[in-house]
């Protein structure tokens, strides 16, 4: 991703938009953030627009490495499939809750902001290509069509427990259950 000094910039930068939001992002706080001599961040990602290409780089690097870590074993029995999604939504809304909640912030800014569209249709189409190929691997009938099912129902999961906590805590039972829903689906 680049030097550790950006590394780190792109780390607070996560951690500034998941509690701040989008609008408290500047180069600024994030120099803060991170504890950094002012003027770091900028000189690590010049513009508004290279920083927010950073967070989602990283985003996507430490994601892709949760799935890496949590993946099923190709061919497995769906309640394999089932502990694996729910482990995986334990982790986005645990010890990855700041980064899953600053990727929703992204996610929805984008429908306003065009120039960060294309990093993240790059940042989506990467998980929709890997929920694809682990659905064809697992036999799941039209692959391409059931991936982006279960790519939406996962994020549905994250931002029912995100934005709506007074429904109750996101517990293991609910993240089995919503990970047993989103199986069902995909076997029918």
């Amino acid at each position: 991703m680049g030097t550790p000094r950006a590394v780190r910039a792109a780390d607070a930068a996560i951690e500034v938009i998941a509690d701040e939001g989008l609008r408290g992002l500047t180069h600024r706080a994030v120099d803060a953030r991170a504890g950094l001599p002012p003027g770091s961040a900028s000189s690590c990602y010049r513009t508004r627009s290279a920083l927010l290409g950073a967070v989602l780089e990283r985003i996507v690097e430490l994601d892709e490495a949760a799935l890496d870590r949590l993946q099923p074993v190709p061919g497995g029995a769906p309640d394999d499939a089932v502990a694996a999604l729910a482990d995986l939504l334990e982790y986005w809304l645990g010890p990855a809750r700041q980064r899953t909640r600053a990727r929703l912030e992204l996610y929805l800014d984008a429908a306003r902001r065009p120039e960060l569209r294309p990093h993240l249709e790059r940042a989506s189409l990467r998980f929709l290509h890997r929920a694809r190929a682990g659905l064809n691997d697992a036999g799941v009938p039209d692959p391409e069509r059931a991936a982006r099912l279960l790519v939406a129902q996962l994020d549905g999961v994250l931002y029912e427990a995100l934005a709506r906590p007074f429904y109750g805590p996101a517990d293991r039972a609910w993240l089995v259950r919503a990970a047993e829903a989103a199986v069902a689906t995909l076997l029918r």
